[in-house]
Parts: structure tokens; C-alpha cells; sequence
């Protein structure tokens, strides 16, 4: 049983190893070691992906390291029964690999795409940064908040000359970067 968590904990420990060495490096992106797999059941409706999402390079690696340095301990703090060792070094090594799942789902939510819709600025209210000419003479601007972010966009009105400072409420696109507002009053 001893060989057993030594083999499994050399084993996690420096695969681990090397996962961190390649992530300073910056080269884990490179290493297509992950396996994922996103499977449905069929007629239950049960989702296992999360079982599955368990399975990659990174958490298996884990399993192993804490699966192996578990059992050691426990055989150092002279735990008797060797069910007893595995039952230890399972549950620490599940431990290890459901913490590291956890770890990359929240990295995964903190990603974005960097891609500003800007489409979304339809609907909202906006302030006018620079004065807009009336019945479609020319083009002002306005700050508005789009996705959490605050922008700059270019805008008309059909209706009467908007000032700086008022608030407008951006109706439609007319092209890329201009849009129409109408006067909130």
C-alpha cells in the first residue's frame, strides 16, 4: 500500500510540476492535454457534465498528487487498515480535484471576449457630451453605458437642437458609430 501513495504521489507531484513550470513559461495554452467532454443524458434530463468537467489533465494531476501525499500521511500518522488508508487518500484526492474544477470554472466566468456590442446601446439613456444639431443636421455626442462600460458614440435627432447635458434616450443604429436620440424630458 505504501509503494502504492509514493508511486501516485511522485506521479501527481511532478506532472503538477510541470504543469506550473509550463504556465510561467506560458506554454500551458499549447499543451492539449485537458479532455473535455460535455455529455447529456437523454430522456432523464440528468446533466453529467459535471462529471465529466472532473476529467482533465489539471484535476487528474491533482487526484494523483493528494491522492498519493493522503495515503503517505496517513501510513506516517499510523493509520491502521489499508481500506481505511484508500478510503483517506480517495476522498483527499476527490477533495483536490473538485477545489481545481472549482478554480477553472471561476477563471472560465472571469474571461471576456473584449468585443463591445455596441448594438446594446439601443434603449438606453444617455447624456449628451456634445451639443446635437436638430432635424438631422449634423451629428453630437453622447456617453452611454454599454455592458458595464462607459462610451462615446456619435448622434442625431430629428427633433429640435439637444444640448450639452441633457439627457436623450438612444431609439435606433443609424450606422456603425452614429445613432438617434430622442429628448428624455
Amino acid at each position: 500500500m505504501h509503494l502504492l501513495f509514493l508511486i501516485t504521489a511522485a506521479v501527481g507531484c511532478t506532472l503538477l510540476a510541470i504543469q506550473i513550470l509550463l504556465q510561467i513559461l506560458g506554454l500551458d495554452h499549447d499543451f492539449a492535454g485537458d479532455l473535455h467532454v460535455d455529455a447529456h443524458a437523454g430522456d432523464g434530463g440528468h446533466d453529467s457534465s459535471f462529471f465529466f468537467g472532473l476529467l482533465s489533465l489539471k484535476s487528474l494531476t491533482a487526484f494523483l498528487a493528494f491522492f498519493g501525499l493522503a495515503g503517505l500521511a496517513a501510513d506516517e500518522l499510523g493509520v491502521q487498515g489499508g481500506p481505511l488508508k484508500l478510503v483517506i487518500a480517495t476522498l483527499a484526492g476527490v477533495a483536490a480535484m473538485a477545489i481545481v474544477v472549482l478554480m477553472m470554472r471561476g477563471m472560465v466566468a472571469l474571461q471576456s471576449s473584449g468585443t463591445l456590442r455596441i448594438e446594446k446601446a439601443v434603449g438606453q439613456t444617455a447624456r449628451v457630451y456634445l451639443r446635437i444639431p436638430g432635424q438631422n443636421a449634423g451629428t453630437g455626442k453622447i456617453t452611454v453605458q454599454v455592458d458595464q462600460r462607459e462610451v462615446e458614440l456619435q448622434a442625431m435627432t430629428p427633433g429640435p437642437t439637444i444640448p450639452t447635458g441633457a439627457m436623450v434616450e438612444v431609439v435606433r443604429q443609424i450606422d456603425v458609430q452614429t445613432f438617434e436620440v430622442t429628448r428624455v424630458r
